[in-house]
């Protein structure tokens, strides 16, 4: 994936700004930085893990589901051959 350098600079000019404040508690900066990273991430339409692995979970379902499925419409179509052959 082609990342824009347009955002990531305005990711790391937020950043600058958030340390540039003054008289912000530690706390305070830890919440802006977090809030800049999620704006990027937000940007990105990144997932969390739990996500992906819901995910994943859900394709390798479905993809037993379709294997069991092409397997029966392959014997379904056998049957019906033998019965049109005979």
């Amino acid at each position: 994936m082609q990342i824009d350098n347009a955002i990531i600079d305005q990711i790391t000019q937020n950043l600058l700004g958030v340390f540039q404040s003054v008289g912000h508690t530690r706390e305070e900066m830890i919440r802006k930085i977090r809030e800049v990273v999620q704006e990027g991430a937000d940007h990105f339409n990144l997932i969390t893990r739990e996500e992906f692995e819901v995910s994943r979970e859900l394709l390798a379902n479905t993809r037993i589901k379709v294997e069991t499925l092409e397997k029966r419409l392959a014997e379904l179509e056998a049957a019906l051959t033998g019965k049109d052959g005979g």
